[in-house]
């Protein structure tokens, strides 16, 4: 049996085996860089997108669609987890300056992106609902 298993988990990835399938952990990954993607081109973020600034807009979202952000806040996935992921996969770079940018070698538009046309309207809530909170702290 623990052999088999060992045969199983060369083929299946890991994700599996960790308590998260397959689909679960692309669609995590994928709707993390879909909001680094937001964030960089549409929430003002052409500088690079760092951590605090995807765990602010995650926890508005949070506010915003449940369903989104419990699809990518995971109890045994912290968010950086999913960014070393993404970083190890290639869709996101990480600058010297702890920045993330979206690789546009494999991501060169919204076609590019899973789930792009089913999230942007949820992320403009999102970014709305903070934007004032952001002129609150600022004043």
């Amino acid at each position: 049996m623990e052999g088999e298993k060992r045969k199983i988990q060369g083929i299946v990835s890991g994700e599996y085996f960790m308590g998260e399938d397959w689909i679960r952990a692309g669609r995590r990954k994928f709707l993390l860089l879909n909001v680094i993607y937001y964030l960089q081109h549409f929430a003002g973020k052409e500088d690079g997108v760092s951590l605090s600034d995807i765990l602010e807009f995650l926890d508005e979202l949070r506010n915003t669609d449940r369903e989104i952000h419990s699809d990518i806040i995971k109890p045994q996935k912290p968010v950086e987890f999913t960014l070393n992921e993404l970083i190890k996969e290639e869709f996101i770079i990480e600058t010297l300056n702890k920045k993330f940018f979206v690789n546009v070698e494999k991501v060169k538009s919204e076609k590019d992106l899973i789930y792009w046309r089913n999230v942007k309207g949820v992320f403009e809530k999102a970014n709305a609902d903070l934007s004032p909170k952001h002129g609150e702290k600022n004043e």
